[in-house]
């Protein structure tokens, strides 16, 4: 049987969720942090504002900017909410963080006709028991579903109903419509006149990998292809491996705090390679002398054990923190982790 994926993608979830409960924010440029941006709505994003942004910047591109306190529980609460929804329509269900998941409706029955219908009837019904936007993105694996359901956000939909109209629709755009294709590695890419998705196709398997190395040159080759052969993992345990230092003495420049955050992901990595697993999500974890603690995760569009690829990840997730208070405490972790035997058998 032909797969048929979902990808459904809340619109701006948690400044949605404070519009949604505070009606006279709407329509106006909200964000949600403390700060750092976690959220910005579509009003704020008008004036360049997106997330891991500080919110002092954030203030300066848009001086009227209404910042809006995190609310952990609430957005959780909402979350669930919306799982138990999905959940009735299949259980071959992969959430990948609060506000998107995968859905395998192969199974489903749908003719090409009904799926317009389908993608229109599920936003409709979420809408209707949350009073919130998402977006539908449906393709022929993951990969494809990924990128539809960012086309015609918000509140949207896109279908690729097969390989073909997926590779005309991208051969056009820039390669960072491709997920996991990040910015360094696109300089890297820029450098060979690489820029968008048809400069690339050209190049050989071999020829990529050779140049950028296997993982990252397998991405390139098989993605603008449309080729993903991983299943959405609804089954998967979800457990986190990682490591934590606390210092007796307050480490104050950002220099050394990144030291010992690559320290910490160097033994934490090891850890991860020995029990032969691979990493979906990876996690900071930051704790400063006034006792206010930092959190920052990023999901990976596919599991990884590449260490240049995770270290890259993580070094984003610091990047994007202002770290001017002294700190006593450091963490790395990882989580969504799959045996890497599994993946390989799922993916060849």
């Amino acid at each position: 049987m032909k797969r048929i994926i979902l990808h459904y993608d809340m619109d701006s979830f948690f400044a949605s969720i404070e519009i949604r409960d505070n009606p006279k924010l709407k329509n106006k440029p909200v964000v949600v942090g403390q700060s750092i941006v976690t959220t910005a709505s579509y009003e704020a994003r008008k004036f360049g504002i997106h997330s891991a942004m500080s919110v002092f910047e954030a203030k300066k591109l848009c001086p009227h900017l209404i910042v809006v306190p995190t609310d952990k529980e609430k957005y959780h609460r909402v979350s669930n909410f919306i799982h138990s929804l999905v959940f009735k329509i299949t259980k071959k269900i992969e959430f990948i963080s609060l506000d998107e998941g995968y859905i395998d409706i192969s199974d489903i029955g749908l003719s090409k006709e009904k799926l317009k219908k389908f993608a229109e009837t599920f936003r409709k019904r979420i809408n209707y028991h949350t009073k919130l936007t998402c977006s539908i993105g449906i393709g022929f694996n993951k990969l494809s579903a990924k990128i539809a359901s960012d086309i015609n956000k918000p509140n949207g939909q896109f279908i690729f109903y097969n390989e073909e109209e997926f590779i005309d629709f991208i051969k056009e755009k820039e390669l960072k419509i491709i997920p996991g294709i990040g910015k360094k590695y696109r300089e890297l890419l820029k450098k060979k006149n690489i820029h968008f998705v048809k400069d690339a196709f050209p190049y050989s398997l071999k020829e990529l990998t050779s140049a950028y190395g296997k993982s990252r040159g397998e991405l390139l080759y098989l993605s603008i292809r449309g080729i993903d052969y991983s299943e959405v993992d609804y089954k998967q345990e979800i457990f986190s491996i990682g490591n934590e230092n606390t210092y007796r003495y307050p480490i104050v420049s950002e220099p050394n705090i990144k030291k010992e955050i690559m320290d910490i992901f160097a033994y934490s990595y090891k850890r991860l390679v020995r029990k032969e697993l691979m990493a979906k999500t990876v996690h900071i974890k930051i704790k400063f002398v006034n006792n206010k603690t930092l959190t920052r995760s990023k999901t990976l569009f596919s599991p990884s054990d590449n260490e240049e690829k995770l270290y890259e990840n993580i070094e984003s997730l610091i990047d994007s923190l202002t770290l001017k208070t002294p700190v006593k405490l450091l963490g790395v972790s990882f989580s969504n982790l799959i045996k890497k035997s599994v993946r390989q058998l799922s993916f060849f």
